[in-house]
């Protein structure tokens, strides 16, 4: 975490624990916040299923028709993260997971990046998928990358959005430092506001403006990092094994790939995006000019169609909106 972010992020802190304050009192903060932490985990449950596999329980929302995608999320998500901006997918039966370490899917169901491959082959059988394509975003990426790796008979396509294929050096000492403050809820519940996410990372703010949709979709991103107590673990995992990625043979991944990376990331570097693109064989690659980490959503307009055109290209069976 950088000394930039670092401040951004107690600025924010203060910023939104004042207006808190301020608007409604410390009893009445307290109740809304008991309110909608109950209000959203009734409805995480909801609107997913946990699956009993060979490898562990592994949650999914699971609805559509058509070729199996899997959608694999990044750091802080859930299956919730994966399902944003879902209905503009249509014609695939959209299969979107929680990974190990993440709401109801528990660390013990796959903590490596193989183990976390095998928990998805795992589930695609408890579903009775025999081939999927998998779109994975950032950490959830380098997932996919594994999948592809270990099992290229059961993965038609691959799409990584911002994906991570190398060590980034994460600061593990300062999320576990941040860890107390997560737990309680609190703390992140008073920050699950755009303009916070914005604050801490200005090229962001850029890039969104004032445009309606590209809030909407921020604030929507936002809410699927909470309640981050139940995402902890598998954040802190993700920052082990990326910190101790192994070098990974992508010029051995021999599946229809997809790459599509900001140039202005600077949570996942674009030369990441390059390096997949140079060397996994026969890989498309689509540079978003400006794109930050978010690429995939804000620019949802450039990355949408060149999805389901690649899908539609690839797909086992016909794609039919």
């Amino acid at each position: 975490m950088s000394n930039s972010f670092r401040k951004n992020f107690i600025q924010g802190l203060a910023a939104a624990a004042g207006a808190g304050l301020a608007v409604l009192g410390v009893n009445k903060l307290l109740e809304k916040f008991r309110q909608d932490t109950d209000e959203t985990i009734i409805t995480l449950y909801e609107r997913s299923r946990v699956y009993r596999t060979a490898v562990g329980p592994v949650e999914a929302a699971v609805f559509g028709e058509g070729p199996a995608v899997m959608v694999v999320h990044g750091a802080a998500g859930g299956y919730d993260q994966g399902s944003v901006k879902s209905e503009e997918f249509t014609g695939i039966q959209y299969i979107s997971v929680s990974r190990p370490g993440y709401l109801r899917t528990p660390l013990s169901s796959g903590e490596s990046p193989e183990e976390q491959a095998d928990a998805m082959a795992a589930l695609m059988d408890e579903l009775g998928i025999e081939k999927a394509a998998f779109i994975g975003t950032s950490t959830g990426g380098l997932i996919s990358i594994y999948f592809a790796l270990k099992y290229p008979e059961r993965c038609w396509a691959l799409v990584l959005l911002s994906s991570v294929n190398a060590p980034l050096y994460l600061q593990l000492n300062t999320l576990k430092g941040l860890s107390p403050l997560m737990k309680t809820d609190f703390l992140p519940w008073m920050l699950m506001h755009p303009e916070t996410l914005l604050l801490m990372r200005p090229n962001l703010r850029k890039q969104v403006g004032h445009n309606p949709e590209k809030l909407d979709i921020i604030e929507q991103l936002i809410k699927t990092a909470y309640p981050t107590s139940m995402r902890l673990s598998g954040m802190v995992n993700d920052a082990t094994q990326i910190e101790n990625l192994k070098p990974i043979p992508l010029e051995d991944i021999h599946v229809p790939t997809l790459v599509i990376h900001g140039d202005a990331d600077q949570v996942v570097p674009f030369s990441q995006g390059v390096e997949s693109a140079r060397r996994i064989p026969n890989a498309q690659f689509l540079p978003v000019l400006g794109g930050t980490h978010y690429c995939a959503l804000t620019h949802l307009e450039l990355t949408r169609p060149a999805i389901m055109q690649f899908l539609e290209r690839y797909a086992p069976e016909a794609i039919i909106p």
